[in-house]
């Protein structure tokens, strides 16, 4: 509908300040899914609670379950060598996960399963071991202690968290599979969301993520996206100005240069 009004009025933007803050309802998980599976060619299975979306090679499922909210993770990435086989590794969402993560997941896993299935589901011609991440030091400390490892907010609110498989520390919600725990809980709320990664879970995939989590920018996203309130005075939330006019064919000379990237400090992990 080309001549329809509505369509000429841009979507208010907004910016949002600490992006693990930014946090999305599980219905807005399950649209995501539901857009990824219409947009792929990955099988869709639904039923009353559930929609399953499954790789063409049959070997990956992102199942998400409506059932499951508030009861544990609502969506949950599995890997297994066929069809009928145990699971190889599995990723667990819970929570208000901002969308954005979960949209990076989705397609960062996508991409690498097109590109090649066998090096997804079995971690061929991926060297195992530590990952490099870049983190902001204004923004996140190191820590090391008690068999785990990682990086805390400042504000304390967020974490990611490294348990090794012979990790002395207790198994992070009893699964001593799991590797990497990303989670948020704010002083005051309690629990707000997390993901976590299973050992066999491929570096690329637990990277990408994890880079998304420490990234120190704000999040840029339209306010079509519901917002929890309770959630509201945690986090800066800047309106982004609709443009006035269109952007002129050259840029002015007296246009102020764009403010860089925030600094960053590599570390390896």
């Amino acid at each position: 509908m080309p001549n329809d009004p509505a369509q000429k009025i841009p979507r208010e933007k907004v910016l949002i300040s600490p992006r693990y803050l930014a946090a999305s309802l599980p219905g807005d998980h399950h649209l995501l899914l539901d857009v990824f599976a219409e947009d792929s060619a990955w099988s869709v299975h639904t039923d009353d609670s559930s929609l399953t979306v499954t790789s063409p090679c049959r070997r990956i499922t992102i199942r998400h379950d409506r059932t499951a909210v508030g009861h544990g993770p609502h969506l949950v990435v599995a890997a297994r060598t066929d069809a009928q086989a145990p699971e190889r590794w599995r990723t667990n969402i819970n929570g208000n996960v901002p969308i954005e993560f979960v949209s990076t997941l989705v397609g960062t896993l996508a991409a690498e399963l097109a590109a090649d299935p066998d090096h997804v589901v079995y971690g061929i011609g991926a060297e195992p071991g530590l990952f490099e991440l870049y983190v902001d030091i204004d923004s996140w400390s190191y820590f090391d202690d008690f068999g785990l490892s990682g990086f805390i907010s400042h504000d304390g609110h967020a974490a990611v968290v490294g348990r090794p498989p012979d990790s002395p520390a207790p198994p992070i919600h009893g699964d001593a599979s799991i590797t990497w725990h990303l989670a948020a809980s704010p002083d005051g709320l309690g629990h707000l969301w997390d993901i976590s990664f299973t050992e066999k879970t491929p570096a690329f995939l637990m990277h990408a993520v994890v880079a998304e989590t420490l990234d120190p920018r704000p999040t840029l996203r339209s306010t079509v996206f519901s917002f929890p309130k309770a959630v509201v005075p945690l986090v800066s939330i800047e309106r982004v100005p609709s443009p006035t006019r269109p952007p002129s064919a050259q840029p002015s000379h007296a246009e102020p240069p764009r403010s860089p990237e925030p600094k960053r400090t590599p570390k390896s992990h």
